[in-house]
């Protein structure tokens, strides 16, 4: 297994992933423009060079604390043929190390309540509630 940043060439493995529509433009897009040091995905490739996990970590600069940053892990997501294998642990690992070299002060994250223990045993605590609003006509349409 070999963890490495998402590229071009991962747009069908991890849309299968992440089992969500998303344009291989919008995909191409986002890399070119979005994605740099202050926001990186990392995946994790099987033998045959099938992605089975991915994790992103988002680096925000604050203008509290003395304009200190802050990161945020998201969607970390598991092939279920791979689960309960460490994959998933060594990928939020492999994140927190890329906050805390950044010189993030603290790293978040949200998750449902069945995940509250997995994060928990990776020394989160929790710290806060998080809240969310949904603006369905925002989300895209289904092709």
């Amino acid at each position: 297994m070999f963890i490495r940043n998402l590229n071009y060439d991962d747009y069908n493995k991890y849309i299968l992933l992440i089992n969500s529509y998303l344009s291989q433009e919008k995909y191409n897009n986002f890399l070119k423009n979005t994605l740099n040091d202050n926001h990186q995905i990392l995946v994790i490739d099987d033998d045959d060079n099938n992605i089975i996990a991915c994790g992103t970590i988002f680096i925000e600069p604050k203008m509290t604390h003395g304009g200190c940053l802050m990161g945020h892990i998201e969607n970390i997501l598991v092939n279920i043929n791979y689960r309960n294998k460490g994959l998933g642990e060594i990928l939020v690992k492999k994140l927190l190390d890329i906050a805390k070299n950044r010189g993030c002060y603290r790293t978040d994250l949200t998750c449902n309540n069945e995940l509250e223990n997995f994060y928990k045993k990776n020394n989160f605590n929790k710290n806060q509630i998080s809240m969310s609003i949904l603006f369905e006509e925002n989300f895209p349409e289904k092709v």
